[in-house]
């Protein structure tokens, strides 16, 4: 990459790089721990309903952490594909912060964090600055 294409940059692109970053860490970090909970006992929940504790399947934290970090693992990637102004990057990436968000649905309450960074990733790299930037890279 040249310097004269990180000076046509815009500001957003780069911190959308940075917080896909922190969006892929996040993933990894969620996605060892569900790996690692039926370590022991498996962990349990409270039920909204009555308070019923309820205790959450040793399949559904493995598939569920094993994902998450194959999606924390594809966000690496695909942000070194954003700083270049790969259009693909950008339609991978609203793609996989949807699907990002539905995961945060499925972790709540603990998943606040995660919707909340994939939201802003989403509402970033629509805006007619990004859209620009993956038109002219390419």
């Amino acid at each position: 990459m040249t310097s004269t294409t990180a000076a046509k940059r815009p500001a957003m692109v780069t911190f959308i790089a940075a917080l896909i970053w922190v969006i892929a860490i996040f993933n990894v970090g969620f996605g060892v721990l569900m790996v690692l909970s039926p370590i022991g006992e498996n962990p349990t929940v409270l039920s909204a309903a009555g308070g019923l504790s309820i205790e959450i399947s040793t399949f559904y934290l493995l598939l569920n952490g094993l994902l998450s970090i194959v999606l924390g693992l594809i966000y690496v990637s695909i942000s070194k594909m954003i700083l270049i102004g790969s259009r693909s990057a950008q339609v991978v990436i609203q793609a996989l912060a949807v699907i990002n968000i539905v995961f945060g649905l499925m972790r709540l309450p603990y998943g606040w964090a995660p919707i909340a960074l994939n939201a802003i990733a989403l509402l970033i790299v629509s805006t007619s600055q990004a859209n620009a930037w993956f038109k002219t890279a390419e």
